[in-house]
């Protein structure tokens, strides 16, 4: 082994910081990569992942992970192919200093591990040294990462959008999507005007979602009407209307697709705006708050699992138990006779 290769972490401070994506300074990270070890990852891609079948998202997201650990090793004048179980421990350490979360850790260090496994799959190396390096423990419920609004919270946020402008029709169409059929961001922008599938007064909604799964929503009639709204505004402004819904209307990008990162900034805008952004709440937050207002209001469960796409029942049921526990509370079974909240009463006599 190479002094460079033994030395495990060098001092990197005066560097770019390696864990911030930044695309030019990932494709100088890419480029200085064995290109042996970047094609076998390439065919793993297109062959083991999704069984040969990834959608571009998921590639993108492996590309950029992968992308993001070459840069870290780049910083630290690591060889990727000589990698010891400790640098990959080191990562994992520093995506936590960073409050970066157990699952995306989890996330990022798989797509790591998946490289590797390309490596050893076509010899390049005789064992992988991200196997068995874990994100972390999870010790949080799933219903106790659900961050929604109340029903009167979300009907703030959508009537704090104004429908006097063509980006407020656009943006009234986006976080009604959202709020009201608890679609994902990237469902909402990946859609075309084709399709929407109308059958008279009503239309129906054909989203592409997980693993080129595509759901057919029935569109509520306000959704509708927002969404005829937007259109007709964009053809008589001059734009096309068919391929992308969901544009530009500034001097950038003016009537191509806007980036998913714009999409997602549009959400959290109007969030500041109406006072309801904390942490958690952004666009999922809204896909969170969908579910749990449908099933207070008496949705039933398969229902509402297959309007949001899930693959699993025990996904949806997260939300139902979330609600079981706010409404059902051991807490208010505590005798309502209490004097705790009267200060002047004297206590009893005895205690048990």
């Amino acid at each position: 082994m190479t002094p460079m290769q033994n030395q495990i972490i060098p001092d990197a401070t005066t560097r770019p910081d390696p864990l911030v994506s930044n695309d030019a300074v990932l494709a100088v990270a890419v480029e200085e990569t064995p290109p042996d070890l970047l094609q076998a990852f390439a065919q793993f891609l297109m062959m083991d992942v999704a069984n040969g079948d990834a959608t571009e998202d998921t590639v993108r997201a492996y590309y950029r992970e992968v992308g993001l650990w070459l840069r870290w090793c780049a910083a630290r004048e690591v060889d990727p192919l000589w990698v010891e179980r400790v640098h990959i421990e080191t990562y994992r350490q520093e995506l936590k200093a960073r409050g970066i979360g157990v699952s995306t850790r989890s996330h990022k260090l798989s797509i790591i591990r998946r490289f590797y496994d390309a490596a050893v799959k076509h010899g390049l190396l005789a064992n992988n040294p991200a196997a068995g390096v874990k994100g972390g423990k999870d010790l949080t419920l799933p219903e106790d990462k659900i961050r929604a609004l109340t029903e009167g919270a979300l009907d703030a946020l959508l009537c704090s959008i104004p429908a006097d402008t063509l980006a407020g029709r656009r943006d009234r169409v986006i976080v009604g999507l959202m709020g009201l059929h608890g679609l994902r961001s990237v469902e909402i922008w990946r859609l075309d005007h084709e399709h929407l599938e109308r059958q008279g007064d009503a239309a129906l909604l054909h989203v592409r979602g997980k693993g080129h799964k595509t759901r057919v929503l029935p569109l509520r009639g306000d959704i509708l009407r927002a969404w005829d709204d937007y259109q007709n505004a964009k053809a008589q402004a001059g734009y096309l209307v068919e391929g992308a819904v969901i544009v530009g209307h500034g001097n950038n990008g003016r009537g191509a697709r806007i980036s998913r990162r714009s999409l997602e900034n549009v959400v959290n805008k109007y969030l500041e705006k109406a006072g309801f952004k904390r942490p958690g709440v952004s666009c999922h937050g809204l896909r969170h708050t969908f579910a749990t207002v449908a099933l207070h209001n008496g949705a039933k469960v398969e229902y509402v699992r297959d309007e949001m796409g899930h693959r699993l029942m025990d996904t949806t049921m997260t939300y139902v138990r979330l609600l079981s526990r706010r409404q059902n509370s051991a807490a208010a079974f505590i005798g309502a006779g209490l004097r705790f909240d009267d200060p002047q009463n004297t206590p009893p006599d005895e205690i048990s």
